[in-house]
């Protein structure tokens, strides 16, 4: 699973970011348990994640636009949505207005 992750975010990441989306998001660690091991704060490292998480979204979006242009019938319910509301369901969309 490492491998795989590494592969394709690392292109878009520092290490430290690939990292500390592996164990927060992948391995379910809390971002205080992460800081503790690491030697940082956890409000540095929910900085980094939201950071890291944001660049996915602006790329993923990128790619979804490209996507509509070229072949606009191959877009599912989830990702038109993403693209119209910028976020992937209503649940994440009340929780950020909060």
């Amino acid at each position: 699973m490492w491998e795989i992750l590494s592969e394709k975010v690392s292109v878009l990441f520092s290490l430290v970011n690939t990292l500390i989306l592996y164990y927060v998001i992948v391995r379910s660690y809390s971002t205080l348990q992460y800081a503790e091991l690491n030697g940082k704060t956890d409000r540095n490292v929910r900085g980094v994640r939201e950071t890291a998480i944001k660049q996915i979204r602006k790329k993923y979006k990128t790619a979804l636009e490209t996507r509509l242009l070229h072949l606009p019938w191959t877009l599912t319910l989830d990702e038109k949505y993403f693209l119209e509301n910028g976020v992937r369901t209503k649940d994440e969309k009340n929780s950020e207005k909060q």
